[in-house]
């Protein structure tokens, strides 16, 4: 049901929130959102999760596009959003989707004030360099005011679980 709901988002949504438990049951998503661009930047915590991407790619496309991972923990301090947006930054040009996986491991290292403040300046860099980004949360994990904060900053959420999209007025097909 996510897959179908994916293609009703509208081309300009630029930042989408997924809200699904694992990047592995979401990976169907992950190819949907970035099948309009060139390049994937994977931003993974703990790593592993560019494989999960690259796997879907390959059942699901021929000819993927080219998907280079930027691993928090390893390449960048998870404690340092300053450099963690940078190094997305610098990584992203136009036609880039960015796969956030995952805001869950970022609130276990930033409170949702300085997420959230960290997000919409994402989403502002990748906006600048014409990029597209969507991030995954686990529900489960997240309380509803966060939930309710983080999506705020959004163009579209999809609900994988719950099989519902929301995507912001403005945006809308007439």
């Amino acid at each position: 049901m996510a897959q179908h709901l994916v293609g009703e988002i509208p081309d300009s949504a630029t930042t989408v929130l997924v809200l699904s438990p694992t990047i592995d049951s979401d990976a169907d998503v992950c190819v949907e959102l970035s099948a309009r661009a060139r390049d994937v930047l994977v931003v993974a915590y703990a790593g592993a999760n560019g494989t999960a991407l690259r796997r879907a790619f390959d059942d699901h496309d021929a000819d993927p596009p080219s998907i280079e991972e930027l691993e928090i923990g390893a390449d960048v301090d998870p404690n340092d959003l300053t450099r963690q947006g940078i190094a997305i930054a610098e990584a992203v040009s136009a036609g880039t989707e960015v796969c956030f996986d995952s805001l869950t491991a970022l609130l276990q290292y930033a409170d949702r004030e300085r997420a959230f403040r960290f997000l919409h300046s994402l989403g502002e860099r990748c906006a600048a360099a014409s990029a597209s980004i969507h991030y995954h949360l686990d529900p489960e994990t997240a309380d509803e005011q966060t939930v309710a904060a983080m999506s705020t900053l959004m163009d579209a959420v999809v609900d994988v679980e719950a099989g519902r999209l929301r995507v912001r007025p403005e945006l809308q097909k007439d």
